[in-house]
Formats: structure tokens, sequence, C-alpha cells
């Protein structure tokens, strides 16, 4: 299963420069670290979940079962708003360690009754994770997407839009937009067409998890409609295992697709990493932005990804290059900040491409 992972070099510079990366789709509870995992565990010791540190500390080794059971633990371990907090600090200077310097986290707000945190208090959490990193100087740019876990239904939906519509307007553009996320067999998309609908009418941008399984072409249809800002995966959007018409439809659009070549091989959504759907965009010269999805239940961080990218099919560094500077187009910050992105990339790309 895991063979195309295995052994894989680690060398920043090969493909994408310290300084240049940017990451789109990452769930904040997913991109816990066992680091910080195990700081977590140590101030709840009555969870008695002690005896599953192999599995923490299996990383990249870890079966599927054990990556599911990592949620669950991740799950326990993040209770309370000053939980979020430590996490989120501790995931954005992790992101920026590997080079990322513009960051779009995404989370559901939560509520723990036995800790008094509520969905505010979570969103506020992390919106105070984020304030304190800019106020240390970790040299990254992140901002926050609201998730709408599709579990919650279309009712919690329309609690999530309107929490997502208050915080837009009140944190000068670090709230930008809301992920549409979870169990891809809960529910219908036609239910929360709605609700999105509204959420995009008021300025948020929306990227949406679509055809992450098979058999989905009239729910991605209906959601292709809005349209996304972006799609999340798209793993069965394609005309080889899905429907050309709604190729044509995304291409037509020109909707950017969020790619997690680990993610979606270690969730085993794709059966190789040369099968994986990145070459058959990259082919029809479609946006696409590669991303972690989950860094640290999958054990990878963003330039593991461009390498496994580079690797699997063979593209130069200037490739690469390419890859990185037209992500910036499918940023949800406002166009200064593309702008400052792209000035710090042509300053830079002659003196690295030349390494």
């Amino acid at each position: 299963m895991w063979s195309c992972l295995h052994h894989f070099p680690l060398c920043k510079t090969l493909c994408i420069p310290d300084s240049q990366a940017r990451e789109l789709h990452a769930h904040l509870n997913g991109s816990i670290s066992s680091v910080t995992m195990k700081k977590l565990m140590v101030q709840k010791p009555y969870l008695q979940i002690h005896n599953r540190m192999t599995m923490i500390d299996k990383e990249k080794k870890r079966t599927l079962e054990e990556c599911f059971q990592m949620f669950k633990i991740i799950h326990q371990i993040t209770s309370r708003t000053e939980d979020i907090l430590m996490v989120t600090k501790d995931v954005i200077k992790e992101f920026a360690a590997d080079g990322v310097k513009y960051l779009e986290l995404r989370s559901t707000p939560r509520e723990e009754n036995s800790t008094g945190m509520t969905k505010r208090t979570y969103v506020e959490a992390v919106l105070e994770g984020i304030k304190q990193c800019k106020e240390e100087d970790v040299d990254i740019d992140v901002r926050f997407l609201i998730a709408i876990d599709r579990r919650g239904g279309p009712t919690v939906a329309k609690q999530t839009v309107k929490l997502a519509e208050e915080f837009l307007l009140s944190t000068d553009g670090i709230v930008v937009g809301l992920d549409l996320s979870g169990d891809p067999t809960a529910g219908h998309g036609k239910d929360f067409f709605e609700p999105l609908f509204e959420a995009k009418k008021a300025g948020l941008k929306l990227a949406l998890h679509l055809s992450e399984i098979p058999n989905k072409e009239e729910e991605t249809k209906i959601l292709l409609g809005l349209p996304p800002d972006r799609i999340g995966h798209g793993t069965f959007l394609n005309s080889v295992i899905g429907s050309e018409d709604l190729v044509q439809l995304v291409r037509q659009k020109q909707i950017p697709i969020e790619l997690c070549m680990t993610s979606n091989f270690k969730s085993q959504t794709v059966p190789s990493c040369d099968k994986h759907h990145f070459g058959y965009w990259y082919n029809l010269g479609h946006p696409t932005v590669l991303c972690t999805d989950d860094k640290g239940v999958f054990a990878t961080d963003l330039s593991q990804e461009y390498q496994l990218v580079a690797k699997t099919f063979n593209l130069t560094q200037s490739q690469m290059w390419d890859l990185s500077y037209e992500s910036i187009n499918y940023i949800f910050a406002s166009n200064s900040v593309k702008l400052k992105l792209k000035e710090q990339w042509h300053k830079l790309k002659p003196c690295l491409l030349s390494k």
C-alpha cells in the first residue's frame, strides 16, 4: 500500500523554494503533529490514551485504520478553547518551518458541553492563534475558512453560514470563506445549495469537497451550479472514471482543483501515485494547486507533496515553479495580497532556479 511513499528524499530546494509555497487545503485538526498531540496528552492523563503512543509515533507507517483512529484521538484531546489555541499556533509554525508563506486553514466550529467551548469561542480561539503568530512575527500569512460538516445537515449548515458571515465582516480579511466537507456519503449536495448560495452572495468564497467517492455526478452537477471558487479533491471528477459533461463544466468555469496526493493514496481513493488525477488535470492545462489535506494524520508536509508530484510525473524544476506561481491566483485573500506574493516570487525566481 505504501510503496510510492517509502524512502522518499526530503529536499525542499529540489522542486520549490522555501519562500514560495502556498497551502490552500489544510484541515486544522488533521494537521496536528505527533509532537503537539503528545503535549496535549500530557495535559489530559485522565483520558488514558497513552497506550496509543506507538501508533502516534509510527508516522508514515500508520495503516489506514490507524489514521482513522488518529482522528478520534485528536477529537478527544481538543475539547477546550486553550487546546484549539495551542493547536492553531503549532500548526501555523510547522507550516512556516516547511517554507509555507501563505496558508488557508479550515475547520468545523465545535461545541463541547463538558468544557463550555461553543462554536463561536472555537472560531475565536483559532483567530487568536492566527493573531498571536502574527504578533510573534511568524513569517506566514494565514487566513481561515469555516467548515460545514455534511453530517450536520442543512440546519446546522445555515447556522455555520451565519457565523461565517459575522466573522467575515469583523476580522479584516482573516475569515475569507467556507469549506464543505465531512463524510461524503452523508446527506445530498442539494440540501446544502441554499445556505452555500447565501454565503456566496454575502461575499464568502467557497471551497467544496466534490466527487471524493464514485457515483456522485448528480450532486456534483448541482453544486457546480453555485459555482464553487475551488474544488477539494475531485478524485472521481474526470472523463476516465466520471462524466465528460462535468469535466467540461469545470473547465469552462476554470474552477481550480485542490489536489492532495498522499492523502488520496493513503485513503485508498486512488490505487497508486502514478494513477492520481493530478496527471489528468495537469495534462489538460487546468488550474490545480498541491495541498496536504491532513499533514499530521498522513505524516506529510507541502514540500513532500511537491517532491512526490515531481518524481511521479517527471516534472522539471521550472514546471514545479510554474505550479507554485499559478497557485497565487487561486488564494482567497485580496488582490493586493496576490500582488505582494507575485512580487516576492518574481524577485526570488532567478537566483533560486539557477541553483
